[in-house]
């Protein structure tokens, strides 16, 4: 009879199991943590709103004469009701500061003209504020591509990637 005892690793895998499994919730836990309040109490109607308004921020051609962002949020918003059914409010008051533009509660639209990093760090903010209760996308106008580059990085570097930017 032989003493041969091989060594018992069964515990080791149970321990990298749990880790693995442990690693998938979390990563689960962490993007429903990034949904925002309109993703998580209306997740059919904020799906909805967010395919038709990027149908629509795609047609968009904004008019020649906008100078400013004030400008350009009023031509954006004439359009969105003239080719949406959606409410569409411009700068509505709430808890998490004054977004550009709202439609139907559910997603918000920040705009900026230019991309200086003042704008764009105040951007960051106030997407990061808006995304805690409504999907929330950045709309930048004259900007060059490695300006917006740059922005998607930090978002992506800020773990904030679930704000999507148009660039125009």
């Amino acid at each position: 009879m032989s003493n041969d005892k091989r060594p018992d690793y069964s515990h080791l895998f149970a321990i990298a199991g749990g880790a693995a499994l442990g690693y998938l919730f979390s990563q689960g836990q962490t993007e429903d943590d990034k949904k925002s309040r309109a993703e998580r109490d209306n997740p059919d109607e904020t799906e909805e709103v967010c395919e038709e308004i990027a149908g629509l921020l795609e047609a968009w051609d904004p008019d020649e004469s906008c100078v400013n962002e004030a400008d350009y949020t009023h031509d954006l918003v004439a359009f969105l009701n003239k080719h949406s059914d959606w409410e569409i409010e411009v700068f509505p008051n709430s808890p998490e500061g004054k977004p550009d533009i709202l439609v139907g509660d559910l997603l918000a639209l920040e705009l900026k003209v230019g991309l200086g990093k003042a704008q764009r760090d105040r951007l960051i903010g106030q997407c990061a504020g808006y995304s805690r209760l409504w999907v929330t996308w950045a709309v930048i106008l004259d900007a060059s591509e490695s300006e917006l580059g740059r922005l998607v990085d930090l978002l992506e570097d800020k773990h904030l990637n679930h704000i999507a930017v148009w660039g125009f």
